[in-house]
């Protein structure tokens, strides 16, 4: 019988509500393999939507290669280097760098600045009763945090924004825009170095350029792209993994006010939120050899993208996984990956998330997102919202 099954990450039929096509893959489709049209790099690739399969997948690097980038149909010759897309050696030796900076103490520092930020914004339209999730809360949480880390002014967030929103919200991550915010990126990076080289200061540029790799010392290029990779990963996970969360918690209102009114649920609560959205929903390996998964063989040098958002709602691991149940033990998931590219910046965003959801609910209380408002722009690799107005009752000065 012919497989007539239908799922393309791209299309924005998909994007409200993958899970039940996810679901489909699980049991019909685990190895899935898609035909790209007009494709620039790849002809077809294939998905793996089991978590077993993604897991297993995540945690052999030999087989399952960064090398030749992680996302679908992407030229990466055309984007800044970063360790997202190498393999060890050198990946290793990139990512030692980042590990040794990017502290407990530094992160566990940023809960104030997010908190103070967070408190500012919502000051500034818990007056009118009604905000939009993405625009004025979600999206300037992670910039002001990257701007902290980075020692970047903040009065320019908003260039930031724009740059991480050109290359990473849209369908195609070499597009004229893509490629003129990354030339921006790397002209903009390419003073800042020559000024941190000058003046040391404390921030995670300075530390990075002042850290003995150990290996080949970091070319220019490397440097750049290790602030892009700062730039856009600390912004585009968590901003819409907060986005996400707001619809879901409008969409699970007992889960909500139990979340306000009980505080000793917040860390098994973020676990699970963190599950349940899933804000990468997928990124791409290619592979070095010919591999079989469940009883499918796929070729060498295909691209295969490994779905951590059916992953994290495979029934298998999890009952009723697409009920956000703020008591379940999520003892593990693959919202920040598995293995040598496990997520360096997961403590980052469990605190934003953390924190920003906290103060909303100690401000604003009960609230519903319009749901006829969300505008959803991506899927793959991140579940993206362009809008989504919350409506609450309005707070007094």
């Amino acid at each position: 019988m012919a497989d007539t099954f239908e799922f393309d990450p791209f299309d924005p039929t998909y994007f409200d509500d993958p899970y039940p096509s996810y679901a489909i893959m699980r049991r019909d489709h685990p190895v899935h393999r898609r035909e790209v049209p007009e494709h620039r790099v790849w002809p077809h690739y294939w998905m793996l939507s089991r978590a077993s399969d993604v897991n297993d997948a995540l945690a052999d690097w030999r087989t399952f290669s960064s090398a030749r980038g992680t996302l679908v149909d992407t030229d990466i010759s055309l984007l800044p280097p970063n360790m997202f897309n190498m393999d060890p050696p050198r990946h290793d030796e990139l990512r030692s760098i980042l590990s040794r900076v990017l502290t407990p103490s530094r992160i566990a520092g940023l809960e104030p600045t997010v908190r103070d930020f967070a408190q500012e914004m919502i000051d500034g339209w818990k007056g009118r009763g009604s905000f939009d999730a993405a625009t004025e809360f979600s999206q300037m949480i992670p910039t002001i945090t990257m701007c902290t880390l980075m020692g970047l002014p903040r009065e320019e967030r908003t260039r930031f924004l724009k740059w991480n929103l050109d290359t990473l919200a849209g369908a195609d991550f070499t597009s004229p825009a893509a490629l003129q915010a990354y030339g921006e990126m790397e002209e903009y990076w390419t003073g800042l170095v020559v000024e941190r080289r000058r003046e040391r200061t404390d921030d995670l540029i300075s530390q990075i350029l002042h850290t003995d790799v150990g290996g080949a010392a970091l070319s220019d290029q490397e440097i750049s792209g290790f602030c892009s990779l700062l730039h856009d990963a600390a912004q585009n996970t968590t901003m819409n993994l907060i986005t996400n969360s707001i619809i879901a918690l409008s969409r699970f209102p007992e889960q909500r006010r139990r979340l306000a009114s009980q505080p000793d649920l917040w860390p098994t609560a973020v676990e699970e939120i963190l599950r349940f959205i899933s804000p990468v929903q997928g990124l791409a390996r290619t592979t070095t050899r010919d591999v079989e998964v469940s009883g499918v063989t796929i070729p060498e040098g295909d691209q295969v993208l490994l779905l951590y958002g059916s992953a994290n709602h495979d029934e298998t691991v999890y009952p009723n996984p697409d009920t956000l149940d703020l008591d379940r033990e999520v003892k593990f998931h693959w919202t920040f990956g598995h293995g040598i590219h496990y997520c360096l910046g997961n403590a980052v965003a469990r605190l934003e998330t953390r924190v920003g959801l906290q103060t909303l609910l100690a401000n604003i209380g009960d609230f519903e997102v319009d749901e006829t408002s969300v505008e959803r722009n991506q899927l793959v690799p991140t579940r993206g919202v362009a809008h989504a107005t919350v409506h609450f009752e309005a707070v007094s000065a």
